[in-house]
């Protein structure tokens, strides 16, 4: 009978980014304990997660061969401002959508006047490109 281990809070969130990137030698044991040693040294379980979600968000498709083991990624503490930009992308995305659903509803305009919110729309739209 196998002994399942007790996951810290937010680890098998944290797994379930990390794991479809992987190397076939990163093990969730060592990615288990260092990211309950990060907890226990005062990190927020969802910095490490979206620390991750931005980290491969980023990742340029060349440099896919070369993730590091979760455990050596978590221990660089690289999580830390990648969880600011994470947190910081969402927020612009939220607001393009809420800009986008804000136009849907304007009553019928001149086509002038659609032209012109449409640009501005583009403009605001440009200052907020997602990277990658």
């Amino acid at each position: 009978m196998t002994k399942t281990r007790e996951e810290p809070e937010g680890f098998a969130e944290f797994w379930a980014v990390w794991r479809p990137h992987a190397r076939h030698t990163d093990g969730r044991g060592l990615a288990r304990e260092a990211f309950a040693r990060h907890l226990k040294a005062g990190a927020v379980p969802q910095d490490m997660v979206d620390g991750a979600k931005y980290f491969f968000r980023t990742m340029k498709e060349r440099d896919r061969e070369y993730v590091p083991l979760s455990a050596t990624w978590l221990n660089r503490g690289a999580y830390e401002d990648m969880a600011e930009a994470e947190r910081a992308l969402q927020q612009r995305i939220v607001e393009r959508q809420q800009a986008a659903n804000v136009v849907q509803i304007q009553p019928k305009e001149s086509p002038e006047k659609r032209a012109e919110m449409a640009a501005r729309l583009r403009d605001v739209a440009n200052s907020m490109r997602v990277p990658g």
